[in-house]
């Protein structure tokens, strides 16, 4: 009985989880083809989808054409609060971030824009030495 009672509520929460999950994958041949010729008109960054839970977005990461300014823009966005990587290529020319719906769109647009800024700032102050060195010690992607 205790053992039925137990995979039950193991079953429960399991459902509970993935019924709680976006069905939002940006790693999915179907999503990659569904924005592969997306138009950002542009922009840097686009809302492109939506759950009651979170604001979805697209970024135009060939606006960012060197290693160094897509890992130093990762390790950017690690200090917002308000978006979340959720797809962490950075060989993509397409990547993808979600934030929670109580943050509102243009801020949220605003905040990516700020970040490209800063990474766009940095990018021509720093030496091809300094980049070299800044990578060594901050690029955990492959």
């Amino acid at each position: 009985m205790i053992r039925i009672l137990s995979l039950s509520l193991l079953l429960i929460a399991n459902v509970m989880v993935h019924g709680q999950q976006a069905d939002f994958n940006p790693g999915d041949p179907d999503f990659v083809a569904k924005y592969a010729g997306f138009d950002f008109k542009g922009s840097f960054a686009a809302n492109i989808e939506h759950d009651s839970m979170n604001n979805y977005y697209l970024l135009d990461f060939s606006m960012l054409p060197t290693r160094f300014e897509r890992v130093y823009f990762m390790n950017r966005s690690f200090l917002s609060e308000e978006i979340v990587n959720i797809d962490p290529d950075v060989l993509k020319n397409r990547v993808c971030f979600s934030a929670s719906t109580k943050y509102g769109v243009t801020d949220v647009l605003k905040i990516f824009n700020e970040i490209k800024v800063k990474v766009s700032i940095t990018a021509s102050s720093w030496s091809d030495a300094e980049k070299l060195e800044w990578l060594k010690a901050n690029d955990k992607y492959k």
